[in-house]
């Protein structure tokens, strides 16, 4: 039976830190709550995907026009944002909740 080598990443390992960089470079907000969670708001709608890729978890707003957690940020409906819980995305190191003390 052939023996498997894993290649490692040339990508940097996903720290909160790193996490928190690339959110707040991508006009994100990244907040805080109780319990270890962690949430983002942003308008950005490849930053959403990302996050969502990485494994956050969309926010529910029950607006049936929109999905994965975008809401509209104005009775116009001329803003959509996106409520994404990033405290479900694996990090090494610290937390992103104690990364965002």
């Amino acid at each position: 039976m052939p023996s498997l080598h894993l290649v490692p990443s040339p990508a940097p390992p996903l720290t909160a830190e790193r996490l928190l960089t690339v959110i707040r470079e991508k006009d994100g907000r990244a907040y805080r709550m109780l319990r270890d969670r962690a949430f983002v708001l942003t308008k950005n709608e490849q930053l959403a995907g990302w996050l969502l890729d990485r494994g956050g978890r969309a926010y529910s707003h029950s607006v049936p026009s929109l999905s994965d957690g975008a809401y509209y940020r104005t009775r116009d409906r001329d803003v959509t944002e996106w409520d994404i819980w990033i405290h479900t995305i694996p990090v090494e190191g610290p937390s992103v909740w104690e990364a965002l003390a």
